[in-house]
């Protein structure tokens, strides 16, 4: 799995280190990482303690801006900073199996899509990502999570696409049809995309006849 995959046109859910939704959604930073940050916060203050939510909020923030620089050494760091004082940040271990899966670590990345997963089994981005990060490896499975994803999500254009590749190359032409004429029908720039077998030519009008 290389990087170009992870960040092309084609892998929406994974927008570089945002955690936004996949696919069909507008990134909304703040929004994830106030909601990710604040979930402590009263209990942080009822039990007298530090407020930790604010704090990984803060660190997430960095993290992100770390990791958009390049700096992934750097922000893997950060983002484990995050796990120590709230260990089912489910964004902290999307960005961590982002950064795994930039680097071609499928396995290790995985393993982070599925922590974050045990916190919100319908988050988008992790599912998107492990589906890509399955495709080689274990493509019934990835086909599954496509299909959950378009279950929650039926704007999902990249993951009907993504769907279609892999029933195609499972011998399914007809379920494969569908998911490319869905793909084009909610995008209609994914539509070089698909295999030109399955691309629907239209057809022309006949022409009206001369004197009528």
């Amino acid at each position: 799995m290389s990087t170009r995959q992870i960040l092309g046109s084609l892998a929406c859910g994974a927008v570089l280190l945002t955690g936004v939704p996949a696919c069909s959604e507008k990134p909304d930073d703040k929004s994830q990482t106030s909601n990710s940050g604040n979930s402590n916060s009263n209990s942080d203050k009822a039990s007298g303690g530090t407020n930790t939510g604010t704090a990984s909020a803060e660190l997430l923030k960095l993290g992100v801006e770390q990791g958009q620089a390049g700096k992934f050494d750097e922000a893997k760091a950060t983002f484990e900073k995050v796990l120590a004082a709230e260990a089912e940040n489910k964004f902290a271990w999307f960005n961590l199996g982002f950064i795994a899966q930039s680097r071609n670590h499928s396995d290790e990345a995985i393993s982070n899509y599925d922590k974050a997963l045990a916190t919100d089994a319908n988050y988008k981005p992790a599912l998107y990502n492990k589906a890509i990060a399955l495709e080689s490896k274990d493509p019934t499975t990835s086909m599954d999570i496509y299909r959950k994803l378009v279950s929650i999500d039926n704007k999902s254009s990249t993951a009907y696409l993504r769907l279609g590749m892999l029933l195609s190359e499972s011998g399914d032409d007809a379920g494969a049809r569908d998911a490319f004429k869905a793909a084009v029908r909610l995008d209609k720039g994914l539509t070089s995309a698909v295999p030109a077998k399955y691309r629907v030519v239209p057809t022309a009008r006949p022409s009206a006849s001369a004197g009528r």
